[in-house]
């Protein structure tokens, strides 16, 4: 392996020139490496991190599916080398992201297992093994079992068999009691949650909230006060669709305008706000979300790459992503890396 000189200026955050080496081992320096090669690009980044993707999943035409082990590999190796160096899977059909094994070049992974959801309370092609309320733990316990650092509990899902909108899937004291057994196994829990259950949610526990569209200020500031992330995962949530309806146009138009009062107050109490692609979105995509919608291009950067690698402390100096134009000016350049180094080894 290539030694490598890194100089440019430290984003999300920083204004100033400085330098570091990582050696042929993939140890990083603040001393001169002797025969580092420079790498190319006047701003560095530690990496992209993605803190809500399903690599084991794809857009289908009726919601998302279940892709072969192969596949999701391939799709880690790809997020790579534009940048990703740190993603945060929060679900897949039957755990299958915790048999991925790490490779060079391949994004640092950290894994929730399978969906956690009632039978007819999430999607039938990924819910391969319905948990009812009294399973739970015990659920919860297999997949940590398993390797996984992360539980995704499907919190609130309509209901596919009546036909009902999305109401909460499990009671407050099964979430409650799921919670402190995962704390105490060490790990941690996402509730993919679209409903006003949120605020119970963070007094059960959980460790995340994932979407979040009907987050009010009280749950925000439970959030700020607990510690609890949020992962609104805007490219999804604002999709208006291949033939929109004007009741969705205008459910967004909502929706947009909502996100634009509560993300600005989440960053400003303290709420670790996290950018996540989820099935159809992207990095740079939701980074020029987050801008639009009230954080300043600086915090929307620090939202895919500082603050999730702060939150999941996963970090590596190792991981660098530089490029040539300034992404806070311009979040089409994240898509544009003029150097990826990924544990060391460079992808381009």
């Amino acid at each position: 392996m290539t030694a490598w000189a890194v100089r440019g200026i430290e984003l999300p955050f920083g204004s100033a020139s400085r330098s570091w080496w990582i050696d042929a081992t993939g140890a990083a320096h603040d001393d001169p490496v002797q025969d580092a090669d420079p790498l190319p690009g006047s701003y560095v980044l530690s990496g992209l991190v993605d803190a809500h993707a399903h690599p084991a999943l794809g857009a289908g035409p009726s919601g998302p599916r279940a892709l072969t082990k192969e596949a999701a590999r391939s799709n880690l190796l790809d997020w790579a080398l534009i940048g990703v160096t740190l993603v945060r899977d929060t679900g897949s059909p039957a755990g299958l992201s915790l048999e991925l094994d790490r490779e060079p070049g391949m994004p640092a992974l950290e894994a929730a297992g399978r969906f956690l959801a009632p039978a007819g309370r999430y999607f039938p092609d990924l819910l391969v093994t319905p948990v009812a309320e009294a399973e739970l733990v015990s659920a919860a316990l297999q997949e940590i079992g398993r390797g996984a650092t992360w539980v995704k509990l499907i919190a609130d899902f309509p209901d596919l068999t009546a036909g009902t909108g999305a109401q909460p899937t499990y009671g407050y004291n099964a979430v409650a009691a799921l919670t402190d057994a995962v704390h105490r196994a060490g790990g941690r829990v996402a509730a993919h949650s679209t409903t006003g259950l949120a605020g119970q949610l963070v007094a059960a526990g959980v460790d995340s909230i994932e979407h979040g569209t009907s987050l009010d200020e009280d749950a925000i500031r439970a959030m700020a006060e607990h510690g609890t992330a949020w992962t609104p995962t805007l490219g999804a949530s604002l999709h208006l669709g291949d033939q929109p309806t004007p009741e969705r146009r205008e459910a967004v138009a909502e929706l947009r305008d909502r996100l634009a009062y509560m993300l600005p107050m989440a960053v400003r109490l303290g709420v670790p706000v996290l950018a996540g692609t989820d099935v159809m979105g992207s990095l740079p995509g939701e980074v020029a979300l987050l801008a639009s919608l009230g954080l300043t291009p600086a915090q929307a950067l620090a939202a895919a790459s500082d603050w999730p690698r702060r939150y999941l402390g996963a970090a590596s100096r190792a991981d660098v992503v530089t490029y040539s134009r300034d992404p806070r000016d311009d979040p089409d350049q994240l898509a544009k890396p003029a150097a990826v180094v990924v544990g060391g080894t460079r992808l381009r």
